[in-house]
């Protein structure tokens, strides 16, 4: 039976899953590791081993939402993965590899749950994210959806998001503006869609759709990439509040642009997979 490891960072959930020869990392387990009904429920899975100490150089890992996309990386999945192997190993920095990127995870306070992660300088020129029609710096784009013109800043900082900046967040706007964003024909790879409002002196409200998991109560990445978007246009300062629906997180802007998160990540539960389960994340073998 394959183990596993349950956390949350504001409500965004990831299981933490170990490899095993029989069971793929990839889509089809991802999918049956997250159903809310039929399997374990997550917003994604982290596949990668907790039993070793880490040795020199980067961790390998292995991430895919909850419909079984790939995902380039997670802060939220990363920072819980980081939390566990500290747990385990002691090993309170860990570079991560997600076989897309490598991210340097810190467990700033193991007994409260606090990780960092560095998530390096957010790219906003539209060939990162990519978005079609649309040279140099994807910045205050108009982008015509769902009958309606939006002005859009994408960027990608690990993952494509598009951010939009409005006077106030609203579930409904999030909804139906989300889902069609995220798929917009303008966005070939499809993105997550951040919806950001100003709640008081560097701070801000956002709600999330992630383009492999739907609405989610919180997103790393997703906050990071709503305060990196509002630091380019002027708005906020170098420290951030991000409050999303799960909770809040902190980031950090350095003299060089680099993005800095911090915030809690929180255990729910370790267990083994049933053989039930197991069965429906093998891949069927060729005849």
């Amino acid at each position: 039976m394959v183990a596993f490891a349950k956390y949350h960072a504001m409500g965004n959930d990831y299981l933490l899953v170990e490899p095993q020869d029989d069971v793929a990392a990839g889509p089809l387990a991802a999918r049956a590791l997250c159903d809310r009904h039929f399997g374990i429920g997550a917003d994604g899975v982290v596949f990668g081993s907790l039993e070793r100490p880490a040795a020199a150089g980067a961790v390998e890992v292995r991430i895919h939402n909850a419909d079984g996309s790939a995902c380039e990386r997670s802060a939220n999945g990363l920072r819980a993965f980081a939390l566990e192997h500290a747990r385990r190993h002691g090993t309170r920095q860990l570079v991560v590899d997600t076989g897309f990127r490598t991210s340097m995870v810190s467990v700033d306070d193991l007994a409260a749950g606090i990780v960092s992660i560095e998530l390096g300088r957010p790219d906003f020129t539209a060939a990162a994210v990519p978005l079609l029609d649309c040279a140099g710096e994807a910045v205050d784009v108009p982008i015509e959806v769902g009958g309606g013109r939006w002005k859009v800043t994408a960027l990608n900082n690990g993952n494509p998001h598009a951010v939009l900046v409005v006077s106030a967040v609203d579930d409904r706007l999030l909804d139906t503006i989300g889902p069609l964003l995220s798929a917009h024909p303008r966005f070939p790879g499809r993105v997550n869609v951040e919806f950001a409002a100003l709640a008081g002196p560097d701070v801000l409200r956002v709600l999330v759709w992630e383009r492999g998991a739907g609405r989610v109560l919180a997103s790393g990445s997703g906050g990071c990439a709503a305060a990196a978007a509002a630091h380019r246009l002027g708005l906020v300062g170098d420290r951030v509040e991000v409050v999303m629906s799960g909770g809040a997180l902190t980031t950090r802007f350095d003299g060089r642009g680099t993005v800095f998160m911090t915030g809690a990540v929180e255990q729910i539960a370790v267990g083994r997979v049933a053989a039930g389960i197991t069965a429906r994340m093998r891949e069927p073998q060729p005849s």
